[in-house]
């Protein structure tokens, strides 16, 4: 598991798991990370999330 909590979110925009922001708090919640809304509430850092998290997209559906 990453250290770094900006890292783990990046990640898991990617992958194609989450479907939103409040999936992605979760998920670091789930894996023992805090502090998650202090990390994640930039402005640029939600805008970059939230478009790796559209581009993940189509994978999802596809299953790729």
């Amino acid at each position: 598991m990453p250290e770094n909590i900006i890292e783990r979110a990046f990640q898991l925009a990617r992958s194609g798991q989450c479907r939103s922001m409040a999936d992605i708090h979760q998920q670091l919640r789930r894996e023992g990370f805090i502090q998650i809304q202090e990390h994640l509430s930039g402005r640029l850092i939600k805008s970059q999330l939230t478009r790796l998290i559209n581009d993940a997209a189509p994978q999802r559906l596809s299953g790729s």
